[in-house]
């Protein structure tokens, strides 16, 4: 009975989710690079200030995600890129702060492209970080 209800509740939350899902594209380090490169598009940063100043991908905008208006924040830095039309990239420190950006990203409709083990995996692949 459990599997049955645990099931169900899996189902339940992949149906809800669904729609935002097809909208996020985890990628890893190289075919993040890739596509930043083919594509114009704002890379927002989601990690903290701090986290931020100590290095981040060359172009990116800081928006944390832990404040409580990120998606306005959000949504104004994208505007304000001139590419608020585009899909969006987003990234974090290993990947679980910005998987929660990007879904609330989708959920207002962007098609979003999430780093895959975040800056760590960046750096670990010989990828370039400024400060």
């Amino acid at each position: 009975m459990k599997k049955i209800s645990l099931a169900l509740t899996a189902a339940a939350l992949f149906v809800a989710c669904g729609n935002d899902a097809k909208n996020i594209h985890t990628l890893e380090a190289s075919d993040f690079a890739a596509v930043l490169q083919e594509q114009s598009m704002p890379l927002v940063d989601v990690r903290t200030a701090e986290e931020y100043a100590e290095g981040h991908l060359p172009g990116a905008i800081n928006v944390d995600v832990k404040q409580p208006d990120f998606s306005n924040r959000a949504t104004q830095a994208i505007k304000e890129s001139g590419n608020q039309d585009s899909p969006v990239a987003v990234y974090c420190l290993r990947g679980s702060r910005s998987m929660k950006a990007a879904t609330l990203l989708a959920k207002e409709g962007k098609e979003v492209y999430n780093l895959a083990g975040g800056i760590t995996a960046w750096k670990e692949a010989g990828m370039p970080v400024e400060k």
